[in-house]
């Protein structure tokens, strides 16, 4: 499961080694400003990905990688039984970030109250 951990000028999105060979993409490190906000996805979120280029997907069990359609480009690194978190992103290579977490509601909270300061 990737570990989030908020910093006051950057988001950090560390990898296991599994998730990055089956993704094929090192962590990740969000500056502040590309961020917009974050959000819990529900059943059938993976419908709106498009096209895995490059990555891996065991439908149901994991799904990893860097999805593409037109006007949106998203990393996912998902494993089954986890909640959704869509971390949303502007002038940044992803328009946003999904990432299988135990609390997504909690998590999404925490980024939320830290991009706005209150």
């Amino acid at each position: 499961m990737p570990t989030v951990k908020i910093g006051a000028k950057s988001l950090e999105v560390q990898l296991t080694a599994a998730e990055a060979f089956w993704g094929m993409h090192r962590s990740l490190s969000i500056a502040a400003e590309n961020i917009v906000g974050a959000q819990t996805l529900g059943p059938k979120w993976w419908l709106t990905l498009g096209f895995r280029i490059p990555g891996t997907a065991l439908p149901g069990l994991f799904i990893a990688g860097t999805y593409v359609r037109k006007g949106d480009r998203a990393y996912v690194s998902w494993g089954r039984k986890k909640e959704v978190l869509q971390i949303n992103l502007r002038n940044h290579r992803y328009n946003r970030v999904i990432l299988g977490v135990d609390d997504a509601k909690a998590l999404a909270e925490a980024i939320n109250m830290a991009i706005t300061g209150c």
